[in-house]
């Protein structure tokens, strides 16, 4: 006759493996599911450490400090938040594919990015087809949200910044004859150049040279700045990424140009510190570290702390976003595409590191710009803008 320890140890040897199910159902359903965040960067491109890095270490930071206070509460019940990063090639079709992977391989439960407006005309599309919303922190081309519902971006838009620039020329620098500079294969130089010349002769002034690249072109630029020193401008509009941009303003002076330059919020500041040409031009920005806003000191301290460099525009914008996201979810109480999506458009009043955000009615964020000028260490404000009512 078995003794009784045996037939406990055997019945306890049957009913292990049930209980094992239990305790496996029951760890599952007090661990609420994480928020699936995909953002889209170029972290391997030339443009890596202009935005895609800042951009994931802006991402990193946010969702870090919300996981550390317990999540989000959607629902009454607290989530994590999961990055799911994605780099891709710098090309628009790469960046539509970079998207469809997130959504339908990864379940993004809402995308980030990406940062260049073609990229994020092409991502926007994906997005608004599987009804996940999107945000693009830095992406300013107004085809990003045009007829879109899910899709909205918190820059300004790019003919905000070509009149920023043409005022700033006509009211503080007192000029009357204007240049441009501009690749006419990209949307986003081709629209600050077109509302830079509408706003500078609308205002009085006169646009008297107009010349083009295109984006293979990327280090000699001496042809067309010679026209343009001919034709003797005092202020020289320059609204292009400065990896040509440093070319530009080299050669540029080296064949005569004395026009003040004028750039736009793709100016990578840090990049074009080591340019002794650059020190002194003027530049549109969406935000700067030397912007006075309550939360601003405090996150350039931890991100410096953290990442051991000053924060790019990218990683502050990027920053914003992922806790819009997160407020986001909360009031809509659901990862429900639509109703957050409905949610993300409802934003008033948001208080951000790179200022205060709302969204009234569209994609589109009603926000003012800054023009800065490049120094040697460090930028300065010359004014704040207020986009026209």
């Amino acid at each position: 006759m078995p003794r009784l320890h045996d037939r406990t140890a055997a019945r306890a040897a049957r009913l292990l493996p049930a209980l094992g199910m239990v305790l496996q159902l029951s760890c599952a359903r007090g661990r609420e599911r994480d928020v699936r965040i995909g953002l889209l960067a170029l972290l391997t491109s030339d443009l890596a450490v202009q935005s895609g890095v800042p951009s994931r270490q802006g991402a990193e930071m946010a969702i870090d400090e919300i996981n550390e206070r317990g999540g989000v509460e959607i629902a009454g019940k607290r989530h994590r938040l999961r990055l799911i990063v994605k780099d891709y090639e710098p090309r628009a079709d790469a960046a539509a594919s970079a998207a469809r992977e997130l959504i339908n391989l990864d379940s993004a439960d809402v995308l980030l990015g990406p940062q260049l407006s073609p990229h994020a005309v092409a991502a926007s599309s994906v997005a608004e087809d599987a009804q996940v919303p999107m945000i693009s922190p830095m992406a300013s081309n107004p085809a990003v949200t045009r007829g879109r519902h899910f899709v909205f971006r918190l820059a300004f838009l790019d003919p905000f910044q070509g009149e920023m620039l043409a005022r700033y020329a006509l009211e503080d620098l007192h000029a009357t004859r204007a240049a441009i500079l501009y690749d006419v294969a990209n949307p986003y130089s081709r629209d600050i150049a077109a509302l830079f010349r509408e706003t500078f002769e609308g205002g009085g002034g006169r646009v008297v040279a107009s010349e083009t690249f295109t984006t293979d072109e990327k280090s000699d630029f001496r042809a067309p700045l010679q026209r343009i020193a001919k034709a003797g401008p005092q202020v020289l509009l320059l609204p292009n990424y400065s990896s040509v941009d440093s070319f530009q303003v080299r050669q540029a002076r080296a064949v005569g140009v004395k026009a003040s330059f004028l750039g736009s919020d793709v100016w990578d500041p840090p990049g074009l510190r080591h340019v002794p040409e650059a020190i002194g031009t003027v530049f549109t920005q969406q935000w700067s570290p030397k912007a006075t806003l309550p939360q601003a000191a405090a996150f350039l301290e931890q991100y410096r702390v953290r990442y051991g460099v000053d924060a790019r525009t990218t990683a502050a914008m990027t920053y914003d976003a992922v806790r819009i996201v997160a407020d986001a979810l909360h009031r809509a109480g659901t990862t429900d595409g639509l109703a957050l999506a409905k949610a993300i458009g409802r934003t008033n009043g948001f208080s951000g590191v790179t200022g205060t955000i709302t969204f009234d009615g569209t994609g589109d964020p009603r926000r003012s710009g800054l023009v800065s000028r490049l120094g040697a260490t460090s930028d300065t404000i010359l004014r704040s803008v207020d986009p026209k009512p």
